[in-house]
């Protein structure tokens, strides 16, 4: 056992609903299901891996997984399941069958498996470093062992308490930074791998029967080959130490490391230890075994994806943690064990069809393709499946019919039509219908969002053509016309770059709003146009006009037909979309004055979602209040991240998804689209308590309904106004604000044309 000495409590977190969340809806976030998040990730990259009997465990770059041997079933769980952080780097099982997670940020978490949401150690995570990435876990009986960006730490697992940390290793070590990226206990000796990221790559050894490794003399430093040999990983089996280097397979003699010249002087990338055997990958692709008696067994198969961790099956043969693949086992060939997912974990851009299907888009640069998620599964559409796409798609756009256009970094846009699974090759527009690139490059073709008019046109820039044609419309009829946008008799070149979320929009009168970028033209312009695509001439709207800034990051129309404008320094609203330049008619949104916008979304009930790089923030209808803030810190990690670069909502069911570039998040609301009319209402939880944090919910409603409670003899207990969608709710409470007695109401949702609808609820009063 390991003497820890200096102990201090952990910092632990409390756990709570967000403020934010409580702030939106005025009542318990859990109501009916609303304000119940969901996190959706890509968990290809694997990490860390580690067996616990017939079930493994994978730490990903989108969070933790489980596969089970025995029925092939998927565990998932990122921030929504009580995770702080979803990168996660680290893998390691204790003792007692704790299953312990470490992220980039210093983030440790602690899972037992059955046990809810696991507990936390945010030491690391709060200490004053700047790199603080847990590298590696390995475990002597009580104590955990946490290899981090900045030195070794020991933790007390039963005590929940942190003993020494180690930052300095050797002597005349003062004033370098080490890194430990694995260590072990072996011969009562602690060896741990250190760099400073550049020259320095050793061993680090200490001897347990010091009571004090704090001083940098107590450890005393090893070569492990040629200088500058980095050690990859550290693992002890059947009495030997290994080390996965750089430059081979070495092992520790007692005397000194000796190059296992068996493996080849190739680079380890992964190495473990299992009862039967220690196992590890070499070069780009091959995999091995090493016994007890020594020997080395290969599996010639190459790996289908590089090798990022590696453990044992119950055989002991090699199942590797994949860059890109998720877990590879090996039988005959290699197969890939993968939780449905995103094909990566960027969101840049984010929409949702008139079915509630939710497509995303993962970047400019990614070459990772778009991606769809109808409820169950998601899809992703890349090369592999459609040769003629462009991975690099950075917006989607839903069109005029519910169909989908997913713009590329270079190579056209591709239209998806609605409720089609597939992507037809004679649907990738590109220069096959004109469309015209950079001037040094036509064929490198960068399309913006795509936005309807109301007349079926298709509306979509292109960034800096080489004709000088920055806008592009497929007619209702199909015909594609190349057009410019003229301000003062000059041709526009930018009227989008890859930083707009929004760069086109469409007024209630069918006047195309875009945003322009040029040098010397920056802001907004209004074409007039009024669903015609033959007047180019636009009005151009500045700050000289009363936006906050030129730099504009989205413009959209709200269900007012004010125009909402998002730019690097806040939000301006034009009041009056027939004449923009008229004095007074551009409002500055003073609460986010200064705040980088970088979405505006508007859901069933008009309110303004807003994406800026500090979190999301819900607006008013006409913006004279902010109704919430939604943060990481405020959503315990929910949010996944602060920096929010597109907003979606599904205004059927009032579900809000928020796109970053470490997944996407989504929020149950009661923002969903009002009845057409009255089929019924939905009144729940029935039965009711009162007094209680969750209020009674009525689903069903038409636009603007109101809501009458009624006791069982017809006497009028509460008259509520909804907030204009298909929900509203009731606390419980009188006219008098005093909670009413135990009994059946009656819930009658009416309009003002004496449209009516009825339900009941049974009451019980604590």
């Amino acid at each position: 056992m390991l003497h820890l000495r200096r102990v201090k409590k952990t910092d632990m977190m409390k756990r709570g609903w967000c403020l934010g969340a409580l702030l939106v809806f005025g009542v318990s976030a859990l109501a009916g299901g609303i304000g119940t998040w969901r996190n959706f990730t890509s968990m290809k990259d694997v990490r860390g891996i580690a067996r616990d009997g017939n079930t493994y465990w994978a730490a990903t770059s989108g969070g933790l997984f489980s596969w089970s041997l025995a029925d092939g079933s998927y565990q998932l769980f990122t921030n929504a399941e009580g995770l702080l952080s979803i990168d996660l780097t680290a893998l390691g099982i204790d003792g007692t069958g704790q299953i312990w997670t470490g992220a980039s940020n210093g983030i440790i978490h602690l899972s037992s498996p059955g046990q809810g949401n696991p507990r936390t150690i945010l030491d690391i995570f709060k200490a004053n470093q700047t790199n603080k990435r847990i590298n590696a876990f390995s475990f002597s009986g009580d104590t955990a062992i946490i290899c981090t960006d900045f030195g070794l730490s020991l933790f007390r697992i039963s005590k929940f308490e942190f003993g020494d940390t180690y930052t300095k290793f050797g002597s005349g070590s003062s004033g370098i930074r080490f890194a430990v990226l694995s260590a072990t206990i072996f011969g009562n000796s602690i060896w741990a791998s250190i760099t400073d990221g550049q020259t320095i790559n050793q061993i680090a050894v200490a001897s347990l029967s010091n009571p004090n490794l704090l001083p940098p003399e107590s450890w005393t430093l090893q070569t492990v080959g040629d200088p500058g040999n980095l050690v990859r990983n550290l693992a002890a089996f059947a009495g030997r130490l290994y080390a996965g280097t750089i430059r081979g397979l070495y092992v520790q003699d007692g005397t000194g490391w000796n190059l296992y010249a068996a493996a080849g002087v190739r680079d380890i990338t992964t190495l473990a230890a299992s009862p039967s055997g220690l196992v590890f990958s070499a070069g780009p692709d091959q995999t091995y075994t090493l016994d007890a008696q020594g020997t080395l067994a290969s599996y010639g198969t190459p790996l289908p994806s590089p090798a990022l961790s590696i453990t044992a099956n119950p055989d002991g043969k090699p199942v590797v943690g994949s860059s890109g693949a998720g877990i590879l086992l090996l039988n005959g060939t290699w197969t890939s064990r993968l939780p449905n997912g995103p094909n990566s974990n960027g969101f840049i851009n984010v929409t949702v069809d008139p079915d509630g299907n939710v497509w995303g888009a993962s970047g400019q640069s990614s070459g990772k393709g778009f991606y769809r998620f109808n409820g169950k599964d998601w899809k992703s559409f890349t090369t592999k499946n459609s040769p003629l796409l462009s991975d690099d798609i950075h917006r989607v756009s839903v069109d005029c019919d519910g169909g989908v256009w997913a713009s590329s970094f270079g190579r056209g846009v591709t239209e998806v039509p609605f409720r089609s699974d597939a992507v037809d090759s004679s649907r990738v527009y590109w220069r096959n219908v004109g469309l015209v690139g950079l001037p040094n490059d036509p064929d490198f073709v960068v399309v913006g969002n795509v936005a309807c008019d109301g007349r079926g046109n298709r509306w979509m820039s292109v960034i800096n053509p080489a004709d000088k044609h920055a806008l592009t419309v497929r007619t209702a009829s199909g015909t594609w016309v190349h057009i410019p946008a003229l301000i003062g008799g000059v041709r526009m070149s930018f009227l989008m770059d890859v930083v707009v979320d929004k760069a086109l929009a469409v007024d209630a009168f069918d006047n195309l709003w875009a945003v322009v970028r040029d040098a010397s033209y920056k802001g907004v312009i209004s074409m007039g146009n009024q669903g015609t695509i033959d007047s180019t001439a636009a009005v151009l709207i500045t700050v000289s006009n009363g936006l906050p800034s030129d730099d504009i990051r989205t413009i959209v129309v709200d269900k007012d037909n004010t125009v909402w404008v998002g730019t690097d320094k806040g939000i301006a609203i034009i009041l009056d979309p027939v004449n923009p330049t008229r004095q007074g008619g551009i409002a500055a949104y003073k609460p986010l004055n200064g705040l980088v916008i970088n979405t505006i979304c508007v859901d069933a009930l008009n309110q303004k979602w807003v994406g800026t790089n500090e979190g999301a923030v819900l607006l008013s209808p006409d913006g004279t209040q902010v109704l919430t803030n939604l943060t990481v810190e405020n959503t315990q990690g929910k949010l996944i991240d602060n920096n929010i670069s597109s907003i979606a909502v599904d205004q059927r069911t009032g579900t809000v998804y928020f796109g970053t570039s470490f997944g996407l998040a989504s929020l149950t609301t009661p923002a969903a689209a009002p009845k057409a009319s009255f089929d019924g209402l939905k009144v729940y939880p029935n039965p009711f308590r009162v007094p209680g944090s969750v209020p009674l919910t009525v689903d069903g409603l038409m636009q603007n309904s109101s809501i009458r409670i009624l006791t069982s003899d017809g006497k009028l207990v509460r008259d509520i106004r909804s907030p204009g969608g298909r929900i509203g709710f009731w606390d419980g409470k009188d006219a008098e604000g005093i909670d009413v007695a135990s009994g059946i109401y009656l819930v009658v949702a009416y309009t003002e044309d004496g449209q009516v609808a009825n339900g009941k609820v049974a009451v019980l009063k604590k």
